[in-house]
């Protein structure tokens, strides 16, 4: 029976190991909702390292608001654009801000020990 439970410890932390390390290199993503220039909406994900750059759209929603551009990196060497009012466009900023602040602090709280090879 010892090692029937030894097993099962081994097993257990194997995988809440593999979990740990899974939930720590996938990437961050935000969730937001576009706005079309023609009034037309919906929402999209991203992971935030895959954010270029937010910039003006040129147009307007259906109520005058200026809509901004959100450049997206889609791996082929172009971008994906989604168009986002400003109030979303500073919703997603501060999203991102405040996981950048998450994992500042985190690492501020670790013990752990970074060793860099010579």
């Amino acid at each position: 029976m010892k090692n029937f439970t030894r097993c099962y410890f081994v097993i257990v932390f194997v995988c809440v190991l593999f979990l740990t390390v899974g939930a720590i290199a996938a990437p961050y993503q935000v969730t937001f909702e576009t706005t079309d220039c023609n009034g037309d909406t919906g929402f999209v994900t991203v992971a935030i390292d895959e954010i270029f750059k937010v910039q003006s759209a040129g147009c307007s929603d259906s109520t005058g608001t200026q809509l901004k551009q959100m450049l997206i990196h889609n791996g082929s060497g172009s971008y994906n654009a989604y168009t986002l009012t400003e109030e979303e466009s500073k919703n997603v900023r501060q999203e991102i801000k405040d996981y950048m602040a998450s994992r500042r602090k985190l690492l501020d709280r670790s013990n752990a020990v970074i060793v860099q090879p010579e």
